[in-house]
């Protein structure tokens, strides 16, 4: 069942999902990528780049769903005096308009767009991130995504992702009877496990690229973090 990534379709990839329903399962991934680790992973690279580069920069958070990683980041940039610009995309307008009711931030743009469209261009930035989303690209979509990004992207890619396993697979299935999330999430968590890489397809992927300096770290909770340097 996990020897080969699934394309099956999670309710999350319908963009007219609204309502009640998607708010309870925004909060529940909200609440899984806080436990498990997907946030902090991503951060923690993150503020390392940040402190490299001594000048205002621009992020884009690609499938940013909620606007969790882009608040967190809002939060320390302010505290520690970074100035910062953030752009946030995701496909579907109602997540959006639910990340912007969370809280207002100034520092925050949210852009509605369809990322796996062949003809979506990326924004011109300093760093772009994106936690628990780039599988959704197959893999010669993702490969042509990466390498029309390169000169879209002055510095670092630092992408935080599901490791295909059937460990995690089996644990988040045993999970959903006793925690109280949505059949929502509990579906989706395990399409999106199906869905997502192994080490060894990422690096099959990586070096069918142009970029040639890459790491691919194993995080808690079976996740990779993959983190790209951009030369011109």
């Amino acid at each position: 069942m996990l020897s080969k990534r699934s394309s099956e379709k999670e309710q999350m990839d319908n963009f007219e999902w609204s309502g009640t329903e998607l708010d309870k399962t925004l909060n529940g991934l909200s609440t899984i990528n806080k436990y498990l680790g997907n946030t902090s992973a991503t951060f923690k690279a993150l503020k390392s780049e940040i402190l490299k580069i001594n000048k205002s920069l621009k992020i884009v958070d690609l499938g940013c769903g909620g606007g969790d990683n882009l608040r967190a980041i809002a939060d320390w940039c302010l505290v520690n005096n970074h100035p910062i610009e953030l752009v946030g995309i995701d496909g579907n307008p109602h997540i959006l308009e639910n990340a912007k009711k969370s809280r207002q931030d100034h520092r925050i743009t949210y852009i509605q767009a369809d990322i796996l469209d062949a003809a979506f261009v990326l924004p011109k930035c300093d760093i772009l991130i994106s936690s628990h989303f780039v599988y959704h690209f197959s893999d010669s979509e993702l490969v042509g995504f990466l390498n029309r990004s390169q000169s879209r992207v002055a510095s670092k890619i630092i992408f935080s992702e599901l490791q295909r396993n059937y460990i995690p697979y089996a644990l988040f299935k045993l999970a959903g009877i006793f925690l109280p999330f949505s059949d929502n999430v509990k579906q989706d968590g395990l399409i999106a496990i199906k869905r997502a890489f192994t080490k060894a397809e990422l690096i099959f992927i990586l070096r069918k690229t142009n970029f040639i300096e890459y790491e691919i770290k194993r995080k808690w909770a079976f996740r990779f973090l993959i983190v790209i340097s951009v030369k011109e």
